[in-house]
């Protein structure tokens, strides 16, 4: 029975209105993107909740001074912090400045000071010995308040201690501009058009996160849209269906309407995903001034479409040779393994974006999609002609990878009982028949 792309495309019809339908496709494209906000703006709370918790909770600051430098210092420490809010809040906000005060009560000795934290009746001792001003030597004891609670209770004290140092010495505008000497700073830089602009640290961190959400969106939708024609072949060769739509279809039929009917399911699901989060993500952005460029909007695209076709191609092959869904996820969890190995070296990417290892990871054409995404993440300039070998290499790779998944989808797939070995696949494969 020769190819036909009308009965292909009937099948392809029938698997995307099948997937989109089932329970899990739709609690997958509605619960993962609520997953992620929640998790998101509870992270964000949470945090700024820390941080006014640990100024709040720190009421009074033990004092041994053995230098003498502090004796005229004030019994009282004031520190100012300055809630953003939630980057994810539609509403616009004006940043809160929240003020906290906490009171320096003197001890005449360590042992007496670390009685009285011991006590709960002070948060944090700071001991001054007499060799301070030669060597420093200062020793700071508090009790165990998690990590943002005790660094910012730590900036605040060197603040202040700051502040101490410099009272009688310097005019308090001065002394107050010198412990904050960064406070009103603005930055520019040159941007890729020869222009100085406002540097933005939102901006800045953004311009990397969202290329590597987009890595990590593309990978994870390369991976669902394989796992989907994993499930459907095993399933269907498992109970039988199989037998009877070869009835009416031929192989190549069946293998180019999955792949297109679950592609689409799977491109259904990563719209969807990119929706979501441009919703809930646009505040932030717009905060930012950030802008995403059509290129790599584009390009993100493309290493879709390649990468799902490569690894759609190997899950087609897995499914048609093994015999029921678990023996088929025991051989499909290497591949799955290989397109999130850009993830694990995440930070010499970012270190080094132009490394050998950087440029081998984005040519191979397990890891080129993810690896591209990450590097481009980076702000760094790829060359052209690398951008077009791994396309090119990947795209090269899909085609043989679906050439060799057809001949073995054939010939595996109404074979039942014992799993081929890899010199039978191989002799499938080469074989004209």
């Amino acid at each position: 029975m020769k190819f036909s792309m009308s009965r292909a495309l009937t099948i392809a019809r029938r698997e995307y209105v099948t997937t989109i339908k089932r329970k899990a496709f739709l609690f997958t494209v509605i619960a993962m993107p609520a997953y992620f906000a929640f998790v998101m703006t509870f992270s964000v709370s949470l945090g700024s909740k820390a941080a006014k918790r640990a100024m709040t909770e720190t009421n009074t600051i033990a004092l041994v001074d053995s230098t003498g430098l502090l004796a005229e210092t004030p019994p009282q420490m004031t520190v100012e912090i300055v809630d953003e809010g939630n980057p994810f809040d539609t509403s616009k906000k004006a940043p809160v400045t929240n003020k906290f005060a906490a009171e320096v009560r003197r001890f005449p000795d360590e042992s007496s000071a670390k009685a009285a934290l011991q006590k709960n009746e002070v948060q944090q001792v700071l001991v001054l010995p007499a060799s301070y001003m030669n060597d420093g030597g200062a020793r700071r004891y508090t009790k165990n308040g998690g990590i943002i609670g005790s660094s910012g209770r730590e900036r605040a004290l060197l603040r202040w201690l700051t502040g101490a140092l410099l009272a009688g010495h310097l005019d308090s505008s001065l002394a107050e501009r010198a412990v904050r000497p960064g406070k009103g700073l603005v930055n520019y830089q040159l941007d890729d058009k020869s222009q100085f602009v406002m540097q933005n640290d939102m901006r800045e961190l953004l311009t990397f996160m969202v290329p590597l959400a987009l890595a990590m969106l593309l990978a994870t939708s390369i991976v669902t849209g394989g796992q989907y024609l994993l499930q459907g072949v095993a399933e269907e060769k498992e109970s039988r269906i199989l037998e009877s739509l070869l009835c009416t279809v031929s192989t190549d039929d069946l293998m180019v309407g999955k792949l297109i009917g679950l592609g689409g399911a799977g491109l259904t699901l990563v719209a969807t995903w990119g929706l979501v989060s441009s919703y809930f993500g646009a505040p932030m952005l717009a905060v930012a001034d950030f802008n995403m460029p059509f290129t790599t909007l584009v390009i993100a695209a493309v290493y879709f479409l390649l990468g799902y076709t490569f690894y759609a191609s190997i899950m087609t092959g897995i499914g048609a040779v093994t015999n029921n869904m678990r023996e088929a996820q025991q051989f499909a969890w290497m591949f799955t393994f290989a397109n999130f190995i850009p993830f694990i070296t995440m930070t010499a990417t970012i270190n080094d974006p132009n490394s050998g290892l950087a440029v081998g990871l984005s040519m191979f054409p397990m890891t080129a999609a993810t690896e591209m995404m990450l590097r481009l993440g980076t702000g760094a300039v790829v060359p052209a002609w690398q951008l077009a070998a791994s396309m090119g290499i990947l795209a090269a790779s899909a085609w043989i990878m679906l050439m060799i998944s057809s001949r073995v989808f054939r010939i595996g797939l109404l074979m039942y009982g014992k799993t081929p070995n890899l010199p039978e696949i191989l002799k499938w494969v080469t074989s004209k028949g």
